[in-house]
């Protein structure tokens, strides 16, 4: 016998949709039923999967036995390849479903979900929360004149140390997953209109008086411009074997007030 509940469940929000064997107790069998946790709380059998009122899709998470897979009302993006008669499933992650082809097999066959289960972490927000605790503080500039010496018509340099390129390989939930992170440009903002992009390079940034990241300030400015250094960084991940995905980091960045005064030549008597 299948149970509802007396709600408009064709409205409702299934958060997560498992399998469960239940006494039927007019017959006194047992049946497999698919049992739904509405948004809110309630609880509704259903003799199948077909019988839930809502588009479905699948999910990783894990239940009281471990690892499973189960069917949502929230889109993802995860699929069924191919799903075997004990509920099991090879199951698929399509990191962009508007790019053909993309499709990568998450981990071996995963069972269907026996109890209410919790969802896992989506391997695209353990890629994100990687990157963004390695991602280093903002750039500390070293400045020649420093600040409060900058002249009209001297050379300011600037030096700034590049962090290294970063690869790493973790594992989130059923899935491998390869990240990369770099500095792709420096980008200095003299604070008098102008902007220049450096590659990360070591000697382009090495400061006074090897680098060559420097600028001549024409106009005097003696409550300071602001001058700023930043780390323009670039960072993908991939589940492994599949295609890399970029992940939209924000740059780093250091700003100093940098006063400029103006020597005036005299004659002398």
């Amino acid at each position: 016998m299948v149970m509802a509940a007396a709600l408009p469940a064709h409205a409702a929000e299934f958060q997560s949709c498992w399998v469960s064997k239940e006494l039927d107790p007019w017959t006194g069998e047992i049946r497999q039923v698919t049992r739904c946790r509405i948004a809110g709380g309630t609880t509704i059998d259903y003799g199948s999967d077909s019988e839930v009122p809502s588009v479905l899709y699948p999910n990783l998470g894990t239940d009281i036995d471990g690892e499973c897979w189960y069917l949502t009302s929230a889109a993802t993006l995860y699929l069924i390849i191919t799903q075997y008669a004990d509920g099991s499933a090879d199951i698929g992650y399509d990191p962009d479903p508007a790019i053909p082809g993309g499709i990568i097999v998450v981990g071996p066959t995963i069972r269907r979900c026996t109890s209410e289960p919790t969802p896992a972490v989506d391997p695209s927000t353990d890629a994100w929360n990687y990157v963004m605790s390695y991602v280093h503080d903002p750039p500390t500039p070293d400045l020649n004149p420093e600040p409060g010496q900058g002249v009209t018509g001297l050379a300011t340099y600037v030096g700034v140390e590049v962090p290294d390129d970063h690869q790493a390989s973790l594992t989130s939930g059923l899935s491998n997953i390869e990240v990369e992170i770099e500095v792709d440009a420096v980008i200095v903002t003299w604070g008098d209109g102008l902007t220049n992009t450096y590659p990360p390079d070591t000697d382009i940034l090495a400061g006074y008086p090897e680098g060559s990241a420097n600028h001549i300030y024409e106009v005097k400015n003696p409550d300071g411009v602001s001058l700023a250094v930043e780390y323009d960084w670039t960072a993908r991940w991939r589940i492994t074997g599949g295609s890399w995905i970029a992940l939209p980091v924000p740059n780093t960045d250091t700003s100093v007030s940098y006063p400029i005064a103006e020597v005036v030549s005299r004659l002398g008597d």
